[in-house]
């Protein structure tokens, strides 16, 4: 896609910023959080896993705990039956 982005010069993107209006965005200062995330708020749990499926986790590519929360959620969106496991 081609938006004209790509054609600012480094002044134009300054003088753009200089119009840019943050009175209203509170300054963060408290990092101690880490980096800023997505709207879903992750929750700190630790659990244990066999390593065989850490490792299939792992080979695929992605964060693990991504990959990890992507398979939960299929499983609870297609009624997966714990109790039958």
């Amino acid at each position: 896609m081609n938006n004209g982005a790509n054609n600012f010069t480094p002044e134009r993107v300054e003088e753009l910023r200089k119009n840019i209006d943050f009175s209203d965005i509170p300054e963060v200062t408290d990092f101690s959080q880490g980096y800023l995330r997505n709207q879903k708020q992750a929750n700190l749990v630790s659990f244990k896993i066999d390593m065989d499926n850490l490792e299939w986790l792992r080979e695929l590519g992605e964060s693990y705990q991504s990959k990890l929360n992507e398979v939960l959620r299929w499983a609870r969106m297609n009624n997966c039956k714990l109790a039958e496991l």
